[in-house]
């Protein structure tokens, strides 16, 4: 087995009997037999994807353990990241354990304190978990690329395929399936070229290694630190997209006065001058436009096609903010329309199931 660390004694805390089962079955002989499984459920539900997230206890220390499958060759670089991240000063919890062939994980437990509870309870503390976030984010976009090397990540970065993947993936599942919309001929066309035109801008930013998914369930805050999470799909790209990703996040409500703050803040960590922040703010729109049409298509294709309907609510907002991105970039007219569509229907729906 790959070890970080060594097998020591692991004991499971409160698992619930469909847990035992399926941590019975996946875990290899050479762990299980040094596991405890008490009777209730610890196991973390949350997210979108297939992993599957446990609270431990190893050598005495809380930790989580995590099952994933081969649905997604990035959850086996999630170790390897960790460590990457550790020697470049970006808070990300330590590894204890990593079996690549059982798909077994277990890393530090720091809590389960997020940026998005902090956030929506209006914490004291919300504002400063941003600034620490923002200032580790700063860090990874200008330390972690030059000093890579051979790291395994996704190398297909965001390419110009990879960017067409994901406004695809959104006319798709939000305007095609979702609303029955057919945008063909001339429209289509005006549409496609305004948003290749879109991707080449973002292509032709200095690249950086990002995160990928920096919203704000995927930061957890410790002791006024930061710590990044789920960053096994880091890549090459432009880190305005992380950057757009938390202050476009449709899992919380940011003002724009907040919004500004953070924006400014973020550039005085990477060294921005303020006389290249005007040109800098209309591709961080762009970004948060490419940024919001992933998300929109995640969270209209998790909720028609996998079942997870909890994820339809968020549409709503992120549609309202791809309007506001798309407008402001001052480059995107078809967007902009598109966006507006789909928002009023999306609202006439959720009316209606209040009426009905």
């Amino acid at each position: 087995m790959a070890l970080h660390g060594s097998a020591r004694r692991l004991l499971l805390g409160d698992m619930s009997e469909n847990a035992r089962e399926f941590l019975a079955e996946k875990l290899p002989p050479a762990v299980l037999t040094e596991i405890v499984l008490p009777d209730a459920d610890a196991e973390i539900k949350k997210g979108g994807g297939t992993r599957r997230f446990f609270r431990v206890r190893f050598s005495g220390t809380p930790a989580i353990a995590c099952i994933y499958d081969d649905s997604k060759a990035e959850n086996a670089l999630y170790a390897g990241l960790a460590e990457f991240f550790a020697r470049i000063g970006v808070p990300a919890p330590k590894v204890f354990f990593h079996d690549v062939e059982a798909r077994l994980l277990i890393m530090e437990d720091l809590g389960g304190t997020d940026l998005w509870t902090l956030q929506t309870q209006n914490a004291p503390a919300w504002k400063n978990a941003y600034r620490s976030a923002l200032k580790s984010l700063a860090t990874l976009h200008r330390k972690a690329l030059p000093v890579l090397g051979e790291l395994p990540i996704m190398r297909d970065g965001f390419n110009a395929d990879y960017y067409k993947w994901e406004r695809d993936y959104f006319l798709t599942n939000a305007a095609k399936k979702a609303h029955k919309l057919c945008i063909g001929g001339m429209a289509g066309a005006e549409l496609e070229h305004e948003l290749a035109g879109l991707a080449a801008h973002l292509l032709a930013q200095t690249p950086q290694l990002i995160h990928r998914d920096f919203q704000s369930q995927n930061i957890l805050y410790r002791e006024g630190t930061g710590y990044f999470i789920d960053f096994q799909g880091a890549r090459i790209g432009t880190g305005w997209y992380d950057l757009a990703s938390l202050l476009f996040d449709p899992y919380v409500s940011l003002s724009d006065e907040d919004r500004e703050a953070f924006f400014a803040f973020y550039c005085e960590q990477i060294g921005l001058p303020e006389s290249e922040r005007a040109s800098a703010k209309k591709t961080f729109f762009c970004a948060a436009a490419q940024r919001l049409m992933q998300a929109i298509g995640a969270y209209f294709f998790l909720s028609a096609e996998m079942g997870k309907t909890r994820y339809r609510v968020f549409a709503l907002p992120a549609l309202a903010s791809l309007k506001q991105v798309a407008a402001r970039s001052g480059t995107l007219p078809n967007l902009t329309m598109l966006a507006t569509e789909l928002h009023a229907r999306e609202n006439r729906r959720i009316l209606r199931e209040i009426k009905d």
